[in-house]
């Protein structure tokens, strides 16, 4: 059994020890203040993530509800609720958000483990010392197979047609799990990826999913929407720009790749747009 194996089962076993459904809390931002707003405490008691719920005022179709999952959700998850209330308030779409109690741990959720280089690297940029890495592989099997199924035990979700979005390393992760579990989500949105990380790990990833997908057949069928926003100029001679990522996934064919440039946004205001795009990408308009 692989040590992220045996670190899901520990979260498991420790998730059956806190209630299904948190107290409510006084820190959910006041903006959202709105009785379909809710949240739950999810994870083991020293280790909680914080899950918010936005339920559309709307019955389910059907097939159940379609869905977005927001990485970061104490910042994306108003952004989200504020753009379906305003511009689609009668979509059926359930807003989740998975967010934290403190900001160490995203680095620890959104990464692989830092490279410890020993001779210099071109373009290397190295995590801040307080922060622990290396988590990614745990916290995409948590999503896959403890909170989306708990997720569906609690709302009637169309398991088949949701949408992950995540910002800066959120949609490194985004990326990550798009060339790890690319059907566990109908598409995928990263905003401004830290395609940084590792010295351009998220392009050896492509590389190397782009090979899988050749000696599969060359083909994803059915096709996967992925979306790419970015924040300022693009940089079209640095290795770590998300261009060349694109450039690398429009190559594979089944993948509707597309690149949104925000030239006047910066990484922190290219949130509010971005969950528009992903929100209309949702829903098909």
């Amino acid at each position: 059994m692989g040590p992220h194996r045996r670190h899901l089962l520990s979260l498991m076993a420790a998730a059956l020890a806190v209630p299904a459904l948190g107290q409510p809390r006084p820190d959910l931002p006041p903006e959202i203040a709105d009785p379909r707003v809710s949240h739950f405490a999810f994870g083991p008691r020293d280790d909680q993530w914080r899950i918010l719920v936005g339920l559309p005022d709307a019955p389910p179709p059907a097939q159940g509800y379609s869905a977005i999952l927001a990485l970061d959700g104490g910042r994306s998850f108003p952004h989200f609720w504020r753009h379906r209330e305003s511009g689609a308030p009668q979509a059926p779409v359930i807003l989740f958000g998975i967010g934290y109690e403190g900001a160490n741990r995203r680095w620890r959720d959104l990464t692989s483990r830092a490279m410890a280089p020993v001779v210099p690297i071109a373009f290397y940029r190295p995590p801040p010392a307080d922060r622990l890495t290396g988590g990614r592989d745990a916290f995409l099997m948590m999503i896959a197979d403890m909170l989306l199924p708990e997720l569906e035990r609690r709302y009637p979700l169309d398991r088949g047609d949701m949408t992950i979005y995540g910002h800066s390393l959120g949609g490194l992760f985004v990326l990550h799990a798009l060339f790890s579990r690319p059907r566990l989500f109908a598409r995928y949105v990263a905003a401004d990826p830290s395609v940084w990380w590792n010295a351009g790990e998220s392009q050896r990833e492509a590389q190397a999913f782009a090979g899988g997908v050749a000696a599969a057949g060359g083909l994803i069928d059915p096709t996967i929407p992925v979306m790419i926003a970015q924040a300022g100029l693009a940089r079209q001679d640095h290795p770590h720009d998300p261009t060349s990522l694109v450039r690398i996934l429009s190559r594979i064919r089944g993948l509707e790749v597309m690149y949104r440039p925000y030239p006047q946004e910066s990484h922190g205001t290219l949130m509010k747009p971005s969950t528009a795009d992903a929100l209309n990408l949702h829903l098909s308009r």
